[in-house]
């Protein structure tokens, strides 16, 4: 126990460092003191396409705001439900990768067809490098930066600084991202629909001991089949360990978020069939 003790106490000490080296933003998002009913946040999981008619039937329009993330704006829903929030967290939105060229498609987009008051939500770590990157200059797009500073100290300090803005639960995906801004910009309710999190289904390594699996998204089309499985950041294959590591920690990331919506009155309820996250209240229709 005193080991224990002793560890946190240096881990909290190294996280105030860490806040006064490099971890104070005058702009980054605090938890709202106005609350607001319901959020739907959209991600991008293949199950997603099951429940458009749910997401767009007119009365659950009317009373739920929207969050949608990565290249949803390339898919018809994003102009039905025109979403008042939007979430980027891979390094690939904030500067140059292997895949430069659908990335300026998106910006494109954005600059030129989004015609509703809009907050695009970054890590605040990277607001400089995506705003210099992306170059939007649509006056209806607002862009706000995430505190990511990760908090490992004394359990009972971790929600104060969720709540203050000063760190968030990890965003190990950009699905934790949208979950920590659902939370801090009020809303009461949460409905979660595709995240399927369907990480470990149907992997194997093939011949040339390459991580592989059956993966699509809700805007794929056309056949599946077995793809190489590679990092987003740099496009080399995950070596098996590492890919495995990544996902837990995604997953305690989730757990992290609902102990904090707790705290604040908030309700997540996933609405994903097929998902792996055991965090969160389900309901299936």
């Amino acid at each position: 126990k005193t080991v224990y003790c002793v560890k946190k106490l240096l881990d909290f000490v190294f996280f105030l460092i860490l806040i006064l080296a490099k971890g104070r933003y005058k702009h980054v998002l605090r938890l709202s003191k106005y609350k607001k009913n319901r959020i739907a946040i959209i991600a991008t999981g293949p199950s997603l396409k099951e429940d458009v008619h749910f997401i767009l039937d007119e009365d659950y329009k009317k009373q739920t705001d929207f969050l949608m993330l990565n290249f949803s704006a390339f898919d018809s829903l994003f102009f039905k439900l025109r979403p008042q929030h939007y979430c980027l967290a891979d390094p690939m939105f904030f500067q140059s990768s292997w895949r430069d060229e659908e990335v300026f498609r998106f910006f494109y987009l954005l600059n030129s067809q989004v015609e509703w008051d809009m907050t695009i939500y970054v890590p605040a770590q990277n607001l400089k490098q995506f705003i210099k990157f992306s170059r939007l200059d649509n006056s209806n797009i607002k862009v706000l930066g995430v505190n990511i500073v990760v908090y490992n100290g004394f359990e009972k300090f971790r929600n104060l600084f969720y709540r203050v803005g000063l760190s968030s639960p990890p965003p190990r995906t950009v699905a934790n991202l949208a979950i920590f801004v659902g939370i801090n910009t009020g809303y009461q309710n949460i409905d979660l629909f595709g995240v399927d999190h369907t990480f470990f289904s149907a992997l194997m390594v093939n011949e040339k001991n390459q991580l592989c699996q059956i993966y699509s998204h809700s805007y794929d089309e056309g056949e599946v089949e077995y793809k190489v499985v590679t990092r987003t950041d740099n496009n080399k294959v995950w070596k098996v360990g590492e890919y495995i590591t990544a996902c837990g920690n995604m997953f305690l990331s989730h757990d992290l978020l609902e102990n904090y919506a707790k705290s604040v009155g908030c309700r997540i309820i996933n609405n994903t069939k097929c998902s792996m996250i055991d965090s969160y209240e389900r309901k299936n229709r």
